[in-house]
């Protein structure tokens, strides 16, 4: 601080000197370089150290600017996350307003198709999801119920990132799991 005081106090002493120097009839065109820098050259020794004051002042506004900027850019990227979490929750009809066991569930991992269910099995119109369900009495409601507390569960833990869905076989059994990379989850949804 003292440093920074100093600096201003001859910055602003050496301006006065200009100035009366300019008033005992200089040029007009010496007034005009009264607050023109002449470069390092011509500087003395405290003007240096006003510059380096100044520098750094400059710099640390800068950093301050910078970091402003990243934060507003990860507040709008957590926002996004947020919108695009519940919109794939929307998507997916897993929310309990109105939801029949007639009402369409859409699939979890490719997200466009629609899941179906004869003869024990559930599986995806447009992608290769395929539950072979043999004497499991699973139903479409009963996915989109689990599918709806695996979400609800997930976004409980705090997670604003959309889950990932897939098929895997582990252990001779074929299941569908979510997983999310950004919390790190991995559960069983049937």
């Amino acid at each position: 601080m003292q440093k920074v005081e100093s600096a201003v106090r001859t910055i602003i002493s050496d301006e006065i000197e200009k100035l009366k120097l300019s008033n005992e009839g200089q040029k007009d065109q010496e007034i005009d370089m009264i607050w023109e820098y002449q470069g390092p050259q011509a500087a003395k020794p405290a003007e240096i150290e006003s510059e380096d004051v100044l520098l750094e002042m400059e710099r640390l506004l800068y950093e301050d600017l910078r970091e402003e900027l990243i934060r507003k850019e990860l507040e709008a990227l957590d926002e996004e996350d947020a919108y695009l979490a519940q919109a794939v929750f929307d998507h997916m009809q897993l929310n309990d307003n109105g939801a029949t066991d007639n009402a369409k569930v859409w699939c979890p991992v490719c997200k466009q198709g629609e899941l179906r269910d004869t003869y024990n099995v559930i599986y995806c119109t447009l992608c290769e999801l395929r539950l072979d369900l043999g004497e499991d009495k699973i139903t479409l409601g009963y996915l989109r119920e689990r599918l709806a507390n695996a979400h609800a569960e997930h976004f409980d833990r705090g997670c604003k990132s959309a889950p990932k869905f897939c098929l895997q076989t582990m252990f001779g059994l074929t299941a569908l799991y979510m997983q999310c990379v950004e919390c790190g989850t991995f559960d069983v949804v049937v």
